[in-house]
């Protein structure tokens, strides 16, 4: 068995999937702690980049994690983050940087190798620790870190990060252009999660629950099946929604989904800053306030109300530009 020496485990031989058992344990107790429910989904994502990654750093950068462990912090995480096992999104798109359409999850193996390969870089750069000039005096005895002749002992804990010393390709996506509108410091990052999920078709509206033995027209106007582009746009109640708040910025152009309407946002150069911020802050609002105000019908019974919805609009986008420019602009 192991020793454990600030925290990691210390051995002659490699590292089994069980010792990595305290890490994973850390990690699910630090989740049982908190109830998801109890957290926005903001708050979920911002619990995981925030003390779940920060728990895994320590270990990253000490030994190559197998793929055992690394798909079962995944499964924590995920099932955390969504409150279910059932995940509209898949976590290797979830681990992508928000400007290529994911939420800016650091993804375990990704991060472990940049970890590790850092440690291979102040080795071969013969940094000024303690470790480092070990390795460089006892182990490698003069030769270079990325040469095969070093000293034939067996280190363990050393040779596994030699797997890394080839790096491996960058895996980038193309950067999505609706990105830089939703994710701003003006939106509320929920109102921003809506409008991920909505440009992403990852909504659960019904067309999706077709499985289920349930009603499928829209909650909103019982007339057609419910949609994303229905829901948004089509349905008479969202369109009598849109009219009044596009009265209200002064937008003369009709949008018909929700990708259009992100493009205009970002071709949009007309009038003050503030402004582009209000029109940027309501396109957020009345979406997520039309997907709640969906929600409110279907699971507690309420009756559509589209001029309180409206009502209730104005007053969420007029709060939050008043507490940011609370001198007036």
């Amino acid at each position: 068995m192991p020793v454990r020496y600030l925290g990691i485990p210390l051995a002659a031989q490699r590292l089994k999937v069980t010792n990595y058992s305290p890490l994973v344990d850390r990690i699910a107790d630090s989740i049982s702690k908190w109830s998801a429910k109890s957290f926005s989904f903001s708050g979920r994502l911002e619990f995981i980049t925030s003390v779940i990654q920060g728990v895994e750093c320590y270990w990253l950068q000490c030994f190559p994690f197998p793929a055992a462990v690394v798909d079962k912090i995944h499964r924590l995480c995920r099932n955390f983050l969504w409150n279910s096992k059932r995940a509209p999104v898949a976590w290797e798109q979830i681990c992508h940087p928000k400007e290529e359409g994911g939420l800016g999850i650091r993804h375990i193996q990704s991060w472990n190798v940049a970890l590790l390969a850092r440690v291979l870089w102040n080795v071969h750069r013969k940094a000024d620790t303690l470790w480092v000039k070990w390795v460089n005096e006892v182990y490698l005895r003069g030769a270079s870190v990325w040469d095969g002749n070093r000293r034939r002992v067996t280190l363990h804990s050393f040779d596994g990060l030699l797997i890394f010393g080839t790096g491996l390709p960058p895996h980038l996506l193309a950067r999505q252009p609706w990105n830089a509108a939703i994710w701003k410091a003006i939106i509320p990052p929920k109102y921003s999660f809506i409008l991920w999920l909505g440009l992403r078709g990852r909504l659960a509206t019904r067309d999706r629950l077709t499985f289920l033995d349930e009603e499928h027209s829209c909650s909103l106007c019982i007339n057609t099946m419910e949609s994303a582009d229905h829901l948004y746009f089509a349905c008479p109640f969202s369109d009598y929604v849109w009219s009044h708040i596009r009265q209200w910025l002064s937008i003369t152009r009709r949008m018909s989904t929700l990708h259009s309407a992100v493009k205009w946002l970002n071709k949009e150069k007309t009038g003050s800053s503030v402004q582009n911020k209000e029109r940027t802050l309501a396109l957020a609002c009345t979406v997520y306030s039309l997907w709640r105000h969906r929600n409110e019908i279907i699971f507690e019974g309420k009756a559509p109300n589209p001029d309180g919805l409206i009502a209730c609009i104005k007053i969420t986008v007029c709060r939050i530009i008043f507490a940011l420019f609370p001198y007036g602009f």
